[in-house]
């Protein structure tokens, strides 16, 4: 028996790397803190039920039709408001465009009171975008950190351009071929109350659905002012590991590819004439 370990154990190793050969690994990244991750609202309608508040190794799949914004800081204190909503459209054409409308929810433990949101809004943290279309100075882009492009502080593992952590994550998960991106901030307002620590707001857009390979990010202060925030340290922003990613719905479980299937069978099949030869020869 000792015989036919090694080569189970050869036809077993060859399959593995076969099965993973053809997927990439992401880099994986230092979160940050405060930290503002984005969630499914479908699978996690419960900020204690979801997975995403431990932190992740990738991207979370989220619908295009809504997201969950949870503030996961360890430190740093409350978020106040606005909380911003950064998407990134894929491959834009000349008509693309952000759902027009959305609805803002917010978690019973939130304690924000008069929770609204729009596309573009009040430009306080002095980025570049359009306060009435939320459309970003200078799309498409084909490169850059995704924070610094619009003129906020970040994360800098919120990276596009070919080999970075956006358009690997599209042809990784989605098999989609990036090409460049549009970008969109949405203004999330409230009118008294502070994010906490722990809690979580929920965003539906109504007015269309964000396509198939598109990112969602956040960006938000704690204890804001014009001079702190958001160049001082209390700028809360959304890592790579902690981002929504548009799949068209949940991740399913991995799937063997064909030719991996058939080497293990094959190799298994192998190893059964062996056991079958063996035992006649010792009877």
């Amino acid at each position: 028996m000792k015989s036919l370990i090694k080569p189970l154990l050869l036809v077993m190793g060859v399959a593995l790397l076969a099965a993973l050969g053809t997927t990439p690994l992401m880099a994986q990244t230092v979160l940050d803190d405060p930290q503002l991750d984005i969630g499914n609202p479908l699978t996690c309608p419960v900020a204690t039920s979801c997975p995403f508040i431990f932190g992740g190794t990738e991207v979370f799949a989220v619908p295009g039709t809504g997201v969950t914004i949870y503030n996961n800081a360890s430190k740093g204190g409350p978020m106040t408001s606005p909380v911003l909503l950064i998407v990134g459209i894929p491959n834009p054409t000349g008509s693309t465009v952000p759902p027009s409308g959305i609805t803002v929810g917010a978690g019973t433990t939130s304690g924000l009171t008069g929770l609204t949101g729009q596309l573009g809004g009040a430009n306080v943290y002095g980025g570049s975008w359009n306060t009435t279309t939320g459309a970003v100075t200078g799309n498409p882009f084909t490169s850059g950190f995704v924070y610094s492009l619009i003129g906020l502080n970040g994360s800098n593992s919120e990276q596009i351009g070919s080999g970075k952590n956006w358009n690997n994550a599209d042809s990784t998960v989605n098999g989609i071929t990036v090409n460049n991106w549009d970008l969109f901030v949405y203004s999330i307002t409230f009118t008294s109350g502070l994010f906490n620590k722990g809690t979580y707001i929920t965003i539906d857009f109504t007015g269309g659905t964000l396509p198939v390979g598109t990112f969602v990010i956040a960006s938000g202060c704690t204890d804001f002012t014009t001079s702190q925030c958001p160049n001082g340290n209390s700028l809360g922003s959304t890592p790579f590991t902690t981002s929504g990613l548009v799949t068209g719905g949940g991740s399913p479980p991995p799937v063997p590819e064909p030719a991996s299937m058939l080497l293990m069978g094959s190799g298994l099949l192998g190893l059964g004439g062996m056991l079958r030869r063996r035992k006649k020869v010792n009877a």
